[in-house]
């Protein structure tokens, strides 16, 4: 049974390792292949170790889990922006679990959050414009691109994405 609970620092190192795999698997070609190949660990490990041990109030992080096997990940931070509200800044799949509810379980989890504990209704989130997979997922959950503009990469790379945004985030849990 799937289950999605806070993330606890014995989680980092599962979430370091989904993160940087995702990112090996939907960032070549886009990202340099010397980052993917080498740096991408260390560097997601720094940007995981620094938020378990040193969370700001507004962040939340959840996993989604089978037994002791972590399937996926979101992270958010509420209120984050005026204007848009929660920022879902991660959210991540297993490639072996993708196809089986884990995403959609986790934004949803994550919109509840949202509606119970953010100020603000709305939420947003950043895609690389070539992720035509996780920008079909969003518009299945009604976001809507509202912003083009490009991402400096850790590595350096500009890469073009898109700001997706949801009015109120009850959208998504209507599907």
């Amino acid at each position: 049974m799937i289950t999605i609970k806070p993330a606890k620092l014995e989680d980092q190192n599962a979430i370091t390792c989904l993160h940087a795999t995702s990112w090996q698997t939907v960032y070549a070609g886009l990202l340099q292949p010397q980052y993917l190949s080498e740096d991408v660990f260390s560097e997601r490990g720094n940007v995981w170790q620094q938020r378990f041990s040193q969370p700001v109030a507004n962040q939340r992080i959840f996993v989604a889990s089978e037994g002791q096997m972590l399937l996926g990940f979101i992270c958010i931070y509420l209120d984050q922006h005026q204007e848009y509200g929660t920022l879902i800044e991660n959210l991540h799949v297993d490639a072996n679990s993708k196809g089986k509810g884990i995403g959609k379980a986790l934004l949803q989890h994550a919109a509840r959050v949202i509606q119970s504990d953010a100020l603000h209704c709305g939420a947003y989130l950043e895609v690389l414009d070539q992720n035509v997979s996780a920008r079909h997922f969003y518009d299945y959950f009604g976001g809507t691109p509202i912003i083009s503009q490009q991402w400096q990469a850790p590595e350096g790379s500009l890469v073009d994405e898109l700001i997706y945004h949801w009015e109120d985030s009850a959208t998504i849990l209507k599907r």
